[in-house]
């Protein structure tokens, strides 16, 4: 008995979002040629990504050994034709990578908190200094922390936007290390909020309530600071004070 053919993965909100930025990106001139899906969990936006076409390589990357086994045993159900590129998986520290310089690179980082991801980017970006490097962020938690973290190092801005999956909203950040093109550095706390847009009042409110609660907390000192930067955002959004 043939089995079926299994079906490329449902995509939320959150990973559509991803998937949709990375596929127009790709239809431009200077399209990456490898993908790396770091993180990747079970590997659905890396299968739709390969399942487009999308890239000339594709590697999963997840520090976890046996996440990567059960992808790899999922990914052999497919058929050559269904799965367009090349691809290669392996379990690893993501900070630990190393990126072939001669291949314009993609490294996606989604499904885990700001902090994890700036414990990822520090060595990764000490290993190549001399090398521009594009990443696409989606942090579940800590954003405040990523985006700092990337003010700091002078990430440039490419894109940015606010997806909302299941009532929770997340940030999307394309940005570039070691680039040469002196364009606008990644913010604090983002360029992309619309002062007439409801979800992004909403997001807002949710950030500052978060680190008003933090404030009663053991990191009291660090709290009013982070919350200091969006009380300003809120003002500067909305031209009135926050109530």
């Amino acid at each position: 008995m043939i089995k079926p053919i299994p079906k490329a993965p449902y995509l939320g909100a959150r990973l559509r979002a991803l998937f949709e930025l990375i596929e127009q990106y790709q239809s431009c001139d200077k399209p990456y040629h490898t993908l790396l899906d770091c993180c990747c969990d079970h590997g659905y936006l890396g299968i739709k990504l390969l399942h487009k076409g999308l890239c000339q390589h594709l590697h999963f990357n997840d520090q976890v050994p046996h996440l990567i086994d059960d992808l790899r045993q999922r990914l052999k159900q497919y058929p050559d034709q269904f799965l367009i590129p090349s691809y290669s998986a392996e379990a690893m520290d993501t900070g630990q990578l190393e990126l072939n310089g001669e291949h314009s690179n993609l490294l996606i980082l989604a499904g885990i908190g700001g902090e994890h991801m700036v414990d990822i980017l520090k060595p990764l970006v000490k290993r190549h200094e001399q090398q521009s490097i594009d990443f696409l962020f989606c942090p579940a938690t800590t954003q405040f922390d990523l985006r700092e973290y990337l003010a700091e190092q002078n990430f440039e801005l490419l894109h940015e936007s606010l997806v909302t999956e299941r009532n929770r909203d997340y940030e999307v950040i394309h940005a570039r290390w070691g680039s040469s093109e002196g364009g606008e550095t990644v913010s604090r706390t983002g360029l992309f909020w619309q002062a007439d847009d409801k979800i992004h009042q909403r997001y807002l409110r949710k950030l500052i309530h978060h680190y008003q609660r933090c404030t009663q907390g053991d990191q009291q000192k660090e709290a009013q600071r982070v919350l200091g930067f969006y009380l300003r955002l809120w003002q500067k959004i909305t031209q009135e004070p926050y109530r």
